[in-house]
């Protein structure tokens, strides 16, 4: 669907719901001007249109334990690309992979709880079939990381 199915309103709403999705009708309501029942059909539809995708809550990974955040870069053989996929689909660790362009086929993020965590992660991407090579850097610190999206 055309973003030109999108009405200030509808525009607003998906703002706020992606700074604070924990508000609850009554509250967006009260904020866009409009009723919570009015809100309730306007998230339902945005919901069935794929402007939204799913409302879930951002855990810290490192609350949790997980405290090295790494970036690898795998250069494969095309002809075992959907073998390879499937592959680093099993890795709970693996959380992001792009298909990129350049030099590397894929970028990874991982998110593991220690260095003994990610060369084990890293021995076992290396042993899958069609992996030409490799390259791995250690996120220090994330400066920035914003996952919200404005309407164009």
């Amino acid at each position: 669907m055309p973003i030109l199915d999108l009405d200030d309103v509808d525009k607003k709403l998906l703002d706020i719901l992606q700074e604070n999705a924990d508000l609850t009708y009554a509250e967006l309501g009260k904020i866009l001007g409009i009723s919570p029942s009015t809100v309730y059909t306007r998230v339902k539809r945005l919901r069935e249109r794929g402007y939204i995708k799913r409302i879930v809550a951002e855990v810290s990974p490192e609350m949790m334990g997980y405290n090295l955040r790494s970036l690898v870069f795998l250069s494969v053989d095309v002809k075992k690309y959907n073998e390879i996929v499937n592959q680093l689909l099993k890795y709970p660790q693996i959380k992001t992979i792009y298909d990129i362009t350049g030099e590397w086929t894929f970028a990874i993020e991982a998110l593991v709880k220690d260095h003994k965590e990610l060369t084990d992660l890293l021995d076992n991407i290396g042993s899958i079939e069609g992996i030409q090579q490799t390259s791995t850097a250690v996120v220090l610190r994330v400066i920035k990381e914003d996952r919200k999206v404005s309407p164009v």
